[in-house]
């Protein structure tokens, strides 16, 4: 399309296609069937948040921590097309090409991400896609900067997205296993949201004056790394929690006297 077209009617096609996400929700969860451990679940009628945060704070910390790097590199990568014309001065179809190919990796790597999730341990995959984007984010921005292109962009997206994908592919696994049934739906969604509003939606606007505080157009990397160790300081006291609840059970089972 042209800039005119684009402005004119082009800007409503994607929100067209996004309405179609309602309808594949509805049948998606009308196929669900509920697992045991719900169904037997005493559920009360309302949770107050303050009787979660009362009940359940480090959970809930916990759960904002795991979702920060998701939540900050799905909006960055958002503001790639910007980038790309504002700071690399390329054409507007370059940013968004990228952000294409990207988009479609995301969408293929989450459900084998999730797959692959249930044969290793959850934190395990997400802590080595958190030091991923720890190592390699700095040099993918250096990628685009230093050889600004069509190509570099790809690859730097594609990468970064592949690299997400393996992350928030587990992300909805582990949330919830940090919670009771009772609590879950709350929990996660409190946890998730408050990464979202505080950590996703200002990303671009943190890149955009990190890129002005500094002069450097590499700065956008550096909100990319402060937020996978954020994650990452998150996932490490999962894994701690996890290791004191295993040896816990373990010492309960060993001194529960035998059955008759």
């Amino acid at each position: 399309m042209t800039h005119q077209e684009l402005v004119d009617w082009g800007w409503r096609i994607p929100y067209f296609f996004g309405m179609l996400i309602g309808p594949a929700g509805l049948y998606v969860r009308s196929q669900v069937v509920d697992t045991p451990e719900f169904i037997e679940a005493e559920k009360p009628a309302t949770i107050p948040i303050s009787d979660l945060l009362r009940r359940h704070p480090l959970p809930v910390l916990l759960a904002l921590g795991i979702s920060i790097i998701s939540n900050s590199s799905f909006y960055l990568m958002l503001y790639i097309p910007t980038f790309g014309i504002k700071q690399l001065h390329l054409p507007e179809y370059t940013g968004f090409v990228a952000t294409l190919v990207g988009g479609l990796i995301l969408a293929i790597g989450c459900p084998l991400a999730g797959h692959w999730s249930d044969r290793i341990p959850r934190p395990l995959l997400m802590v080595i896609m958190c030091w991923l984007f720890v190592l390699t984010a700095y040099p993918a921005f250096y990628l685009m900067v230093a050889w600004p292109s069509l190509a570099a962009c790809i690859i730097a997206v594609a990468w970064l997205q592949a690299v997400k994908a393996g992350y928030s592919g587990v992300l909805p696994s582990l949330l919830s296993e940090q919670f009771p049934v009772e609590t879950r739906a709350i929990g996660v969604s409190l946890g998730f949201s408050t990464a979202v509003t505080i950590f996703g939606g200002f990303a671009p606007f943190v890149a955009t004056w990190l890129i002005a505080q500094t002069g450097n157009p590499l700065s956008p990397s550096y909100y990319l790394i402060f937020t996978a160790l954020l994650s990452l300081f998150a996932l490490l006291a999962i894994q701690r929690r996890s290791r004191r609840r295993d040896r816990t059970l373990a010492l309960a089972a060993s001194v529960e006297p035998a059955a008759p």
